[in-house]
């Protein structure tokens, strides 16, 4: 017998609660119904706050976690970003289609190219866009979505629909967290799908990521070294010794490692 809707939404609430993330397929399959009546019930979830859609998928919504907000994170680290948004900007050419992420790193790259000249920019970061757009030499593409309010960022499955036809050059992404072992890292699975969806879309992947990020971990996996084609930092603070080792690894694996000053 068929379970009634009400029973089945709360299997999937059981089932993200354990699991964190689940896809569509797997519910189908755990609760033996089809994948469309998977996405009506996570539609239902999500309207009614116990479940976060994501591209394939859904989370949970987790309560009263602290995310410092844009206003926050503009105000750390200043020089350390700002020092690596100039080094950064030496890689973007004239013509390029670049991406950046909704990180306040890359917005200290769009300070650096503001006179650049048939640029294509991709980003899913409302304020960036918004930076770029006095530029009439500059064409921006801003990625639709939800918009998360803590980063001032669009998110969601429409993110990837978007990027479909899109060829990017070159994308510059930061995150929480940069290690050899786990990779590039993040503490936000939202921002996680929009950064692994532009990466499937770009030929050339760069990691802009102060010294603060080095050698730690976050919950969730963004990509591993094998992706990674140049990671630029800051060298305005000795590393420590397992940073160093750290960068070493990645240089090891032909990843180009740029220190900003």
């Amino acid at each position: 017998m068929a379970k009634i809707p009400y029973v089945r939404q709360q299997e999937i609430i059981k089932i993200l609660s354990e699991n964190k993330v689940e896809n569509i397929t797997s519910l189908s399959k755990i609760l033996g119904v089809s994948e469309m009546t998977i996405r009506r019930d996570l539609d239902k979830l999500e309207k009614g706050g116990d479940a976060i859609r994501i591209y394939g998928g859904a989370k949970i919504r987790t309560k009263n976690v602290y995310e410092p907000s844009i206003g926050e994170r503009l105000m750390q680290n200043i020089r350390e970003k700002k020092a690596i948004g100039m080094k950064a900007a030496e890689f973007i050419e004239d013509g390029d289609v670049v991406a950046f992420d909704a990180s306040t790193t890359a917005l200290e790259v769009a300070n650096n190219i503001k006179n650049h000249k048939e640029l294509t920019v991709i980003t899913n970061n409302i304020a960036l866009a918004i930076e770029l757009s006095e530029n009439k030499d500059i064409t921006i593409i801003l990625l639709g979505g939800m918009v998360r309010k803590s980063s001032l960022s669009l998110v969601g499955s429409w993110l990837p629909k978007m990027l479909k036809y899109i060829n990017i050059d070159k994308f510059f992404i930061s995150s929480s967290s940069l290690s050899f072992k786990e990779g590039l890292t993040d503490a936000t699975i939202e921002e996680v799908e929009a950064k692994k969806a532009i990466i499937d879309r770009s030929a050339e992947i760069f990691i802009i990521a102060d010294h603060t990020k080095i050698n730690k971990v976050s919950a969730f996996h963004v990509c591993n070294y094998k992706i990674i084609d140049k990671i630029i930092t800051d060298g305005l603070v000795e590393f420590t010794k397992e940073q160093k080792q750290c960068l070493k690894k990645f240089e090891e694996k032909n990843v180009g490692v740029i220190i900003a000053k």
